[in-house]
């Protein structure tokens, strides 16, 4: 959509929004009226009806979180259709608006932010934690610098726990379901004495595999996590109080593999795919010489303590700090057997750990002119993440020691010479594994050191110009400074011997060699101007900037911190509650242009077969709009539902393209001759004029093609009924959720090979609860036709193979549960 187009679409929108508004008395004259409850939201940092914020903003409450089966993030994308969700190599790539985490390796910065109680969640890993015991989740859409600040150039997604109340509470929920789902969520709150109060909550699931391995017979995608969140509350009601709050998750299972469903290089034969055993007959099978496994531990501890200063002022300060240890073990070939031919050891494993602090310092002000927040920033991680590649998790080749004993050595990076000639000890590279005294390193082992410092001042103010005779007329100001400084360093060890005996060498990087610091600042203002007619009517417009500053990567040798991202965004909204508020009308349309958009990517060659790629797309812009509804004509009926178009493209991006044999340089091979084989292209994507050479990589200008993970169309619809009011002392209703989206290229190169097909998906439930809201039984089934798409795709030159994750297959199953 052009910008006059959307001119031209925004002027049509406030036209009929005008004519539906001064129809909706009349037409509401016979009908039933709705109920009045407000969704209160935290958007802008203090408690507010959802309907007065001139924000983009979804809400998703805690029973409906229950009733739609959403525990983690993957699955808000069909509650909230301007959320997308990938997931590879267990990063969580959520984006909204088109713009998200657009790397798999781990270290850069996702472009969604999270938090949890308002405590800022950094690891992309870490985002699949936290999913329980929820009062609601709040999606905020389009760029959140002031408030949100760090990372959320495409919005900021905030999970909303339960708190402890002065009153008992307790909700208990167990579910059985197909693939031996078992899943239970208890927690239990109340006062502990006078002005102390707590709430305990704690959920267990256990799943078998989506998918089986064909040879070993071991589960796939299944699932088993645990978790707990405690919270103590002192409120003495002398003007402060503190919430403490502690929480923790594990994960142990066979998750987040990559499947294996195609060769990235068909009719390439330099390039075939080294797996012996082929790919799996069922896409949701994989075979692999180990369980695919993901293990997690993580905890979080925090401290909230607010103070009012009086009437009009309020004090609060937010610490937290996050410890994060996981580890992915992942087959990166299609191989069914052992692996056992030198050129294919290919075993990844990948652990991380991470440790972050933060606090934020707020003052808030709510007076009859001005409401807002104002505060200081500060956040710290230090990640150390390391990557192996190789026989096996465990242990490498055992011709490896003598190849680290004997082969020349080339320091950081540089080829051997005869002045570098020497041997690296067994202990270095062992340490640089994580492997055993005794053992065999792997042929592949990195051990990288990232770190972050961030310092930043915020505010946000709305002034109501009622004061100046505008009544309804309220002006918002904000604005965020953000300094940080981000260093890296990216030590590892190649043995080439594996690849090609006859050139074979051990080429090291170290600490001193590959450090690098950066450092970033950067102001986002922001500005708006909102306008309530009257109590049932918003409309508004907002300026807003985004920024994230540059990172570095866990690349074997790597030096690159890349440059940062900004985003100028320009939105108009309209929040609308009609015919006697039976309909609530939310509408937005934005447009934004995005610069140094931060990509990463793995190209075949170099001595470990692979070479990691990161950089900055120089340029995207996006034109959309969204609606969001519900509707109740009667009180037995409840309809609602949101509709999301996004027009997001590169406007400049010159690239290499991995799927392109020529920018493939394998170990042992040739490289592409241009001579003899003119048009090695598996997939179509030629050159820039100038950007062949005989033996270099081709370049290509993707100007024009849709950014990542963004659908142009998306949409959800839900309807309810309540069937029966008197059955068996409750409530019977019947639901139905339709959602679906249109094509979606997980890559910058727009081809569906490396994407999902458009697709509609269904759900129903049957759910009762008797008229005290005690008791509750749930009958649910989830895409009711079985629909197979991919969530993410990744192309693996060790492999050289595509590979994907996908969205879950059909289930169902019976909840019961219980409030008091």
């Amino acid at each position: 959509m052009t910008p006059r187009n959307f001119a031209r679409a925004a002027g049509l929108g406030t036209v009929s929004l005008v004519a539906l508004a001064v129809a909706a008395p009349a037409l509401a004259q016979d009908a039933a009226k709705a109920n009045d409850d407000m969704i209160i939201v935290t958007a802008n940092k203090r408690a507010q009806d959802m309907q007065d914020v001139s924000v983009a903003v979804s809400a998703v409450g805690g029973e409906l979180l229950a009733d739609r089966g959403i525990s983690n993030l993957s699955d808000i994308q069909a509650a909230v259709p301007s959320v997308t969700f990938g997931n590879d190599f267990n990063q969580a790539k959520v984006f909204i608006r088109g713009v998200g985490a657009n790397t798999s390796t781990t270290g850069s910065s996702t472009g969604v932010a999270m938090h949890v109680d308002g405590a800022y969640v950094a690891r992309a890993e870490a985002q699949l934690t936290s999913m329980f015991d929820l009062e609601r989740v709040e999606v905020l859409r389009g760029p959140q610098g002031s408030l949100y600040g760090r990372n959320a150039v495409g919005g900021s997604i905030n999970l909303i726990t339960k708190k402890p109340t002065d009153y008992l509470t307790v909700d208990a929920q167990f579910t059985l379901g197909n693939y031996e789902t078992k899943s239970a969520e208890v927690g239990i709150g109340g006062p502990i004495t006078d002005g102390i109060m707590f709430r305990l909550a704690g959920r267990v699931d256990e799943r078998a595999g989506y998918g089986v391995d064909p040879v070993h017979g071991w589960d796939v995608d299944d699932s088993s996590r645990k978790m707990v969140r405690g919270q103590l509350l002192f409120d003495f009601d002398q003007g402060w109080d503190l919430l403490l709050s502690a929480e923790y998750f594990a994960q142990d299972d066979n998750s987040g593999a990559v499947h294996y469903f195609a060769p990235a290089f068909p009719g390439v034969a330099r390039l075939a795919p080294i797996g012996t055993g082929g790919f799996a007959a069922n896409p949701r099978d994989l075979s692999s010489d180990e369980p695919p496994s993901v293990n997690t531990e993580t905890y979080s501890l925090s401290a909230n303590l607010g103070i009012d200063l009086s009437d009009s002022l309020r004090l609060t300060n937010l610490a937290n700090y996050r410890k994060f240890d996981s580890q992915l073990i992942q087959d990166l070939d299609t191989s069914a057997v052992v692996n056992q031919l030198p050129n294919a050891t290919t075993m990844q494993v990948r652990t991380i750990d991470a440790e972050q602090f933060s606090n934020e310092l707020q003052l808030a002000i709510d007076t009859d002119f001005v409401t807002g927040v104002a505060g200081l920033y500060y956040f710290n991680e230090r990640q150390k993440p390391r990557d192996t590649v190789g026989f096996s998790s465990t242990t490498g080749m055992p011709g490896n020691i003598n190849t680290l004993a004997t082969r020349p050595v080339g320091l950081d990076g540089a080829p051997p010479s005869a002045a570098l000639i020497g041997s690296v000890s067994l202990a270095d590279a062992l340490y640089m594994c994580g492997f055993r005294p005794g053992a065999s390193p792997n042929r592949v082992c990195l051990r990288s050191n990232l770190g972050t410092e961030a310092y930043a001042a915020f505010g946000q103010l709305n002034f109501d110009m009622g004061k100046f005779g505008l009544d309804g007329v309220s002006i918002k100001l904000g604005g965020r400074w953000s300094h940080e400084e981000v260093d890296s360093r990216n030590p590892s060890i190649i043995l080439t011997a594996n690849a090609n005996p006859a050139a074979a060498a051990v080429i090291v990087t170290t600490n001193e060699g590959t450090f690098r610091e950066r450092t970033f600042e950067d102001f986002t203002p922001e500005a708006g101007i909102s306008w309530a007619p009257n109590t049932d009517m918003l409309f508004y417009y907002t300026y807003s900037e985004g920024f994230k500053a540059g990172s570095g990567e866990n690349a074997a040798g790597s030096t690159t911190i890349v440059d940062p991202e900004s985003v100028v965004n320009h939105e108009i909204g309209a929040k609308l509650q009609l015919f006697d508020r039976m309909l609530t009308l939310n509408l937005a349309g934005y447009t934004y242009n995005l610069k140094g958009l931060q990509i990463n990517k793995t190209v075949g060659g170099g001595p470990a077969g692979f070479k990691t790629i990161f950089e900055n797309a120089a340029e995207t812009s996006a034109t959309g709009f969204e609606a969001d509804f519900s509707f109740r004509p009667v009180d037995i009926f409840r309809l609602s539902g949101g509709l999301s178009y996004t027009d997001s493209k590169y406007d400049d991006f010159v690239t290499q393209d991995p799927l392109d044999p020529r920018n493939v340089e394998q170990p042992g091979q040739a490289n592409y001759d241009p001579v003899t084989n003119p048009d090695p292209t598996a997939f179509g994507a030629p050159c820039s004029p100038d950007a062949l050479n005989a033996n270099g990589p081709c370049n290509i200008q993707l100007a024009g093609n849709p950014t990542r993970n963004t659908p142009e169309w998306s949409y959800n619809l839900r309807a309810e009924l309540d069937a029966s009011q008197d059955l068996m002392g409750g409530t019977l209703t019947i639901a139905g959720d339709m959602y679906g989206r249109s094509d979606v290229f997980f890559t910058e190169f727009h081809r569906l090979v490396e994407g999902s097909e458009a697709y509609t998906m269904f759900d129903a439930s049957l759910r009762w609860e008797d008229n005290n809201g005690g008791l509750y039984a749930l009958a649910y089934v989830r895409n009711i036709g079985d629909t197979l798409r991919r969530s993410s795709t990744f192309a693996l030159s060790t492999g050289r193979v595509i590979g994907a994750t996908y969205l879950p297959p059909r289930t169902y199953g019976l909840t019961l549960g219980y409030r008091f």
